[in-house]
């Protein structure tokens, strides 16, 4: 078999797993929010007594800030947003690190909106 034929071979191999792959989830967290500064992985979870709650990590992909406010929508079926929460990451952050977080809900949904919805500059933080 020619060498381009084993090499146009392989590629359409390669490009078919590639199009089969699921996409890789750190722990188990889905991505939620990526704007190019903050990353935000989260997953469903429940308190001790069975309370709802989103828990995961914010991580600074830049300079660093401090205490980071996340909200949670609680959304319906239909997506309409049947609840809100919000909850502060505290302390500093330095850019390239990542904290946990954890945002008590009110109520469960069928899905759920994750964002950073503020935080304070730190340092040489803009």
């Amino acid at each position: 078999m020619p060498a381009a034929s084993r090499r146009l071979g392989a590629l359409l191999l390669a490009l078919t797993l590639g199009a089969c792959a699921e996409p890789i989830q750190r722990q188990g967290l889905a991505v939620s929010f990526n704007d190019g500064r903050f990353q935000v992985e989260w997953e469903t979870a429940q308190t001790k007594s069975g309370a709802p709650l989103i828990a995961g990590f914010v991580e600074n992909t830049r300079t660093g800030v401090s205490n980071v406010r996340l909200q949670v929508e609680t959304l319906d079926a239909q997506g309409k947003v049947i609840g809100t929460a919000t909850a502060l990451a505290p302390g500093y952050l330095g850019g390239r690190s990542r904290t946990p977080f954890e945002v008590p809900l009110e109520r469960t949904g069928v899905g759920y909106r994750v964002s950073v919805i503020g935080w304070d500059t730190a340092g040489n933080g803009q």
